[in-house]
Protein backbone atom coordinates (compact mmCIF):
# COMPACT_ATOMS: atom_id res chain seq x y z
CA UNK A 1 0.00 0.00 0.00
CA UNK A 2 1.39 3.58 -0.71
CA UNK A 3 1.96 5.42 2.26
CA UNK A 4 0.80 8.59 1.79
CA UNK A 5 2.98 11.81 3.52
CA UNK A 6 1.83 15.25 3.62
CA UNK A 7 3.67 17.84 5.51
CA UNK A 8 1.94 19.48 8.26
CA UNK A 9 1.17 23.32 8.73
CA UNK A 10 1.92 24.44 12.20
CA UNK A 11 -0.36 27.92 12.84
CA UNK A 12 0.99 30.18 13.89
CA UNK A 13 0.72 32.90 16.50
CA UNK A 14 -2.36 34.60 15.39
CA UNK A 15 -4.57 31.19 15.83
CA UNK A 16 -5.33 32.58 19.04
CA UNK A 17 -36.96 20.53 9.44
CA UNK A 18 -40.61 21.31 9.63
CA UNK A 19 -41.56 17.01 9.68
CA UNK A 20 -39.07 14.48 11.02
CA UNK A 21 -38.52 13.23 7.49
CA UNK A 22 -37.69 15.97 6.20
CA UNK A 23 -34.40 17.63 5.10
CA UNK A 24 -33.03 20.65 7.49
CA UNK A 25 -34.48 23.93 7.54
CA UNK A 26 -31.64 26.44 5.77
CA UNK A 27 -33.23 29.22 8.60
CA UNK A 28 -31.17 26.87 11.16
CA UNK A 29 -27.81 26.94 9.68
CA UNK A 30 -25.81 28.84 11.65
CA UNK A 31 -22.56 30.98 10.38
CA UNK A 32 -21.62 33.71 8.27
CA UNK A 33 -23.63 34.05 5.10
CA UNK A 34 -22.04 36.49 2.71
CA UNK A 35 -23.44 35.29 -0.87
CA UNK A 36 -21.97 36.68 -3.75
CA UNK A 37 -21.67 34.86 -7.58
CA UNK A 38 -18.29 32.64 -6.32
CA UNK A 39 -19.90 31.98 -2.67
CA UNK A 40 -20.23 27.88 -2.28
CA UNK A 41 -22.63 26.82 0.79
CA UNK A 42 -21.08 23.78 2.49
CA UNK A 43 -22.84 22.32 5.93
CA UNK A 44 -24.38 18.69 6.71
CA UNK A 45 -27.49 18.18 5.91
CA UNK A 46 -28.66 14.74 6.82
CA UNK A 47 -32.57 12.99 6.39
CA UNK A 48 -33.82 10.45 8.87
CA UNK A 49 -33.06 7.68 7.75
CA UNK A 50 -30.12 8.42 6.03
CA UNK A 51 -27.51 5.53 5.77
CA UNK A 52 -23.73 6.17 4.76
CA UNK A 53 -21.28 3.43 4.95
CA UNK A 54 -16.99 4.47 4.08
CA UNK A 55 -14.57 2.33 3.29
CA UNK A 56 -11.80 3.80 5.25
CA UNK A 57 -7.67 3.08 4.68
CA UNK A 58 -5.32 4.08 7.27
CA UNK A 59 -1.67 4.06 8.17
CA UNK A 60 -0.02 4.15 11.29
CA UNK A 61 3.93 4.56 12.15
CA UNK A 62 4.23 4.60 16.29
CA UNK A 63 7.67 5.25 18.55
CA UNK A 64 7.17 4.22 22.45
CA UNK A 65 10.27 5.33 24.43
CA UNK A 66 12.53 5.62 21.34
CA UNK A 67 12.09 1.35 20.93
CA UNK A 68 11.47 0.47 17.69
CA UNK A 69 9.16 1.41 15.35
CA UNK A 70 5.71 -0.21 14.66
CA UNK A 71 3.71 0.22 12.23
CA UNK A 72 0.44 -0.85 10.93
CA UNK A 73 -1.87 -0.95 7.65
CA UNK A 74 -5.74 -0.73 9.06
CA UNK A 75 -8.90 -0.81 6.23
CA UNK A 76 -12.07 -0.30 8.23
CA UNK A 77 -15.86 -0.17 7.15
CA UNK A 78 -18.03 2.50 9.33
CA UNK A 79 -21.57 3.09 8.99
CA UNK A 80 -23.82 6.25 9.96
CA UNK A 81 -27.38 6.46 10.12
CA UNK A 82 -29.36 9.72 10.93
CA UNK A 83 -31.77 8.41 14.07
CA UNK A 84 -33.48 11.82 14.01
CA UNK A 85 -33.81 15.34 13.59
CA UNK A 86 -34.45 17.62 16.73
CA UNK A 87 -37.40 19.87 15.34
CA UNK A 88 -36.51 22.94 17.36
CA UNK A 89 -32.29 23.05 17.05
CA UNK A 90 -32.33 21.43 13.78
CA UNK A 91 -29.60 19.19 15.12
CA UNK A 92 -28.75 15.79 13.85
CA UNK A 93 -28.43 12.61 15.44
CA UNK A 94 -25.91 10.49 14.31
CA UNK A 95 -25.34 6.77 15.34
CA UNK A 96 -22.00 5.83 14.05
CA UNK A 97 -20.48 2.17 14.30
CA UNK A 98 -17.68 0.29 12.70
CA UNK A 99 -18.62 -3.00 11.24
CA UNK A 100 -15.44 -4.28 9.53
CA UNK A 101 -12.04 -4.22 9.83
CA UNK A 102 -8.64 -5.55 8.61
CA UNK A 103 -5.66 -4.67 9.47
CA UNK A 104 -1.86 -5.95 9.13
CA UNK A 105 1.09 -4.68 11.59
CA UNK A 106 4.87 -5.05 11.51
CA UNK A 107 7.64 -4.68 14.06
CA UNK A 108 11.01 -4.95 12.93
CA UNK A 109 12.50 -8.49 13.65
CA UNK A 110 9.64 -9.77 13.50
CA UNK A 111 6.75 -11.64 11.24
CA UNK A 112 4.33 -9.29 10.01
CA UNK A 113 0.78 -9.81 11.84
CA UNK A 114 -2.62 -10.20 10.14
CA UNK A 115 -5.64 -9.50 12.45
CA UNK A 116 -9.44 -9.97 11.11
CA UNK A 117 -11.30 -8.79 14.30
CA UNK A 118 -11.71 -5.84 16.71
CA UNK A 119 -13.14 -5.16 19.96
CA UNK A 120 -14.14 -2.38 18.91
CA UNK A 121 -16.50 -3.84 16.23
CA UNK A 122 -20.25 -2.94 16.16
CA UNK A 123 -20.19 -0.99 19.02
CA UNK A 124 -22.82 2.04 18.30
CA UNK A 125 -22.51 5.58 19.61
CA UNK A 126 -25.46 8.17 18.76
CA UNK A 127 -23.39 11.89 18.16
CA UNK A 128 -25.25 14.52 17.87
CA UNK A 129 -23.69 17.60 15.75
CA UNK A 130 -25.55 20.60 14.49
CA UNK A 131 -25.26 21.56 10.39
CA UNK A 132 -21.49 22.81 10.51
CA UNK A 133 -20.52 20.43 12.41
CA UNK A 134 -20.27 20.94 15.96
CA UNK A 135 -20.52 18.33 18.52
CA UNK A 136 -23.57 18.96 21.40
CA UNK A 137 -23.94 15.88 23.18
CA UNK A 138 -23.15 11.84 22.37
CA UNK A 139 -24.73 8.27 23.92
CA UNK A 140 -22.81 4.70 24.32
CA UNK A 141 -25.60 2.55 23.45
CA UNK A 142 -22.96 -0.66 25.16
CA UNK A 143 -20.64 0.60 28.52
CA UNK A 144 -19.67 -2.77 29.23
CA UNK A 145 -16.93 -3.24 27.40
CA UNK A 146 -14.20 -0.50 26.93
CA UNK A 147 -11.94 0.07 24.71
CA UNK A 148 -10.54 1.85 21.41
CA UNK A 149 -10.38 1.94 17.49
CA UNK A 150 -7.23 0.06 16.25
CA UNK A 151 -6.17 3.72 14.95
CA UNK A 152 -6.33 4.76 19.46
CA UNK A 153 -8.47 7.11 21.03
CA UNK A 154 -7.68 9.79 19.21
CA UNK A 155 -7.91 8.62 15.72
CA UNK A 156 -8.91 10.76 13.00
CA UNK A 157 -12.56 11.57 13.04
CA UNK A 158 -15.18 11.84 9.95
CA UNK A 159 -16.93 14.33 11.29
CA UNK A 160 -15.35 17.63 10.90
CA UNK A 161 -16.16 21.46 11.98
CA UNK A 162 -17.28 23.13 8.80
CA UNK A 163 -16.48 26.82 10.13
CA UNK A 164 -19.04 28.93 7.51
CA UNK A 165 -22.09 27.99 6.31
CA UNK A 166 -21.11 29.83 3.08
CA UNK A 167 -17.79 31.53 1.75
CA UNK A 168 -16.01 32.24 -1.23
CA UNK A 169 -12.76 30.79 -2.60
CA UNK A 170 -10.22 31.43 -0.91
CA UNK A 171 -12.16 32.47 2.56
CA UNK A 172 -10.84 31.74 5.44
CA UNK A 173 -12.16 31.20 9.24
CA UNK A 174 -10.50 30.71 12.68
CA UNK A 175 -12.27 28.31 15.36
CA UNK A 176 -10.42 28.26 18.98
CA UNK A 177 -10.02 26.11 21.35
CA UNK A 178 -12.70 23.95 20.29
CA UNK A 179 -14.15 20.65 22.54
CA UNK A 180 -15.14 17.43 21.36
CA UNK A 181 -15.58 14.22 22.59
CA UNK A 182 -14.91 11.64 20.53
CA UNK A 183 -17.12 8.95 21.18
CA UNK A 184 -17.02 6.85 18.58
CA UNK A 185 -13.18 6.06 18.85
CA UNK A 186 -13.96 4.53 22.19
CA UNK A 187 -14.77 4.16 25.42
CA UNK A 188 -13.79 6.15 28.19
CA UNK A 189 -14.06 9.20 25.88
CA UNK A 190 -11.45 10.89 24.44
CA UNK A 191 -11.44 14.21 24.86
CA UNK A 192 -9.92 16.97 22.38
CA UNK A 193 -9.35 20.90 22.18
CA UNK A 194 -8.46 22.15 19.25
CA UNK A 195 -7.86 24.90 17.17
CA UNK A 196 -8.42 24.90 13.60
CA UNK A 197 -7.81 27.26 10.88
CA UNK A 198 -10.83 26.72 7.82
CA UNK A 199 -10.37 27.37 4.59
CA UNK A 200 -12.38 27.03 1.36
CA UNK A 201 -10.53 25.90 -1.60
CA UNK A 202 -13.14 25.72 -4.15
CA UNK A 203 -15.37 23.92 -6.22
CA UNK A 204 -13.82 20.35 -7.83
CA UNK A 205 -15.64 17.09 -9.05
CA UNK A 206 -15.28 14.15 -6.84
CA UNK A 207 -16.03 10.57 -7.49
CA UNK A 208 -18.49 11.91 -9.76
CA UNK A 209 -19.82 14.33 -7.18
CA UNK A 210 -20.08 18.13 -6.79
CA UNK A 211 -18.28 19.25 -3.93
CA UNK A 212 -16.28 22.04 -1.89
CA UNK A 213 -13.23 21.24 -0.96
CA UNK A 214 -12.63 22.52 2.88
CA UNK A 215 -9.28 22.22 4.73
CA UNK A 216 -8.44 22.16 8.11
CA UNK A 217 -5.62 22.67 10.01
CA UNK A 218 -5.12 21.96 13.22
CA UNK A 219 -3.47 22.02 16.55
CA UNK A 220 -4.73 21.07 20.17
CA UNK A 221 -4.49 18.71 22.87
CA UNK A 222 -6.25 15.35 23.94
CA UNK A 223 -6.63 13.67 26.81
CA UNK A 224 -8.64 10.23 27.99
CA UNK A 225 -8.14 8.49 31.50
CA UNK A 226 -8.39 4.69 30.95
CA UNK A 227 -9.43 2.25 33.88
CA UNK A 228 -10.34 -1.39 33.85
CA UNK A 229 -9.17 -4.39 35.30
CA UNK A 230 -5.94 -4.82 33.39
CA UNK A 231 -4.60 -1.35 33.43
CA UNK A 232 -5.39 2.40 34.66
CA UNK A 233 -3.28 5.20 33.02
CA UNK A 234 -4.26 8.78 31.79
CA UNK A 235 -2.87 9.93 28.39
CA UNK A 236 -2.61 13.08 26.92
CA UNK A 237 -1.05 14.42 23.55
CA UNK A 238 -0.10 17.11 21.90
CA UNK A 239 -1.51 17.25 18.22
CA UNK A 240 -0.84 18.92 14.98
CA UNK A 241 -2.79 18.08 11.45
CA UNK A 242 -4.12 18.35 8.12
CA UNK A 243 -7.24 17.41 6.93
CA UNK A 244 -8.72 17.76 3.43
CA UNK A 245 -13.06 17.48 3.53
CA UNK A 246 -14.88 16.91 0.21
CA UNK A 247 -18.62 18.04 1.32
CA UNK A 248 -20.79 17.15 -1.51
CA UNK A 249 -23.20 20.52 -2.65
CA UNK A 250 -26.12 18.88 -3.67
CA UNK A 251 -26.43 16.27 -0.42
CA UNK A 252 -24.15 18.17 1.79
CA UNK A 253 -22.76 15.20 3.14
CA UNK A 254 -19.01 13.79 3.33
CA UNK A 255 -17.92 12.46 -0.23
CA UNK A 256 -14.08 11.93 0.44
CA UNK A 257 -11.81 13.02 3.29
CA UNK A 258 -8.02 12.96 3.83
CA UNK A 259 -6.89 13.15 6.87
CA UNK A 260 -3.37 13.32 8.52
CA UNK A 261 -1.65 13.80 12.26
CA UNK A 262 0.51 14.01 14.31
CA UNK A 263 0.77 13.44 17.81
CA UNK A 264 2.92 13.49 20.86
CA UNK A 265 1.89 11.60 23.74
CA UNK A 266 2.44 10.89 27.27
CA UNK A 267 0.96 7.66 29.20
CA UNK A 268 1.10 8.08 32.99
CA UNK A 269 1.19 4.86 34.83
CA UNK A 270 0.97 5.73 38.16
CA UNK A 271 3.85 5.57 40.95
CA UNK A 272 5.26 8.56 38.74
CA UNK A 273 6.00 6.01 36.02
CA UNK A 274 5.64 7.78 32.75
CA UNK A 275 5.56 6.78 29.06
CA UNK A 276 6.28 8.91 26.17
CA UNK A 277 5.96 8.40 22.21
CA UNK A 278 5.26 9.50 18.67
CA UNK A 279 2.42 8.32 16.45
CA UNK A 280 2.44 9.24 12.66
CA UNK A 281 -1.39 8.50 11.02
CA UNK A 282 -3.32 9.10 8.30
CA UNK A 283 -6.57 8.21 6.96
CA UNK A 284 -8.76 7.87 3.56
CA UNK A 285 -12.38 8.33 3.98
CA UNK A 286 -14.41 7.31 0.88
CA UNK A 287 -18.18 7.08 0.77
CA UNK A 288 -18.57 3.73 -0.60
CA UNK A 289 -22.76 3.38 0.04
CA UNK A 290 -25.68 5.90 0.62
CA UNK A 291 -29.17 4.99 0.73
CA UNK A 292 -31.14 8.51 1.41
CA UNK A 293 -34.12 8.55 4.13
CA UNK A 294 -36.29 9.24 1.81
CA UNK A 295 -36.27 6.16 -0.50
CA UNK A 296 -36.35 3.80 2.99
CA UNK A 297 -39.93 6.17 3.82
CA UNK A 298 -40.86 5.24 0.20
CA UNK A 299 -40.72 1.75 -0.06
CA UNK A 300 -42.61 1.05 3.69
Amino acid sequence: MKFRIICVLILTSFLLLNAQNQRLDENLISGDVEQSKDTLCHFYSFTVGDTLEYRVESGDSIVVNWDSYLTKERFDRIRIVCEKIDKKTGHFFLSYEYIDYIGYEFKPLYEKVERDNHPWLNKKVIIEIDSLGKRHSYQYMDTTTKGFTAGGPFQGALIQPIGMKCSTKGNSTILQKDTSYLAENGYQTPKIVMTYLIENMGAVDTLDYDCTRVDLSTTGNAEVFIESKDAMFYMTSVINGHIENYMSNELHLPIWLYFTQEQNFTMELGNDKKTKGFHYSYSIFNLDRYVSGKDIQKKK
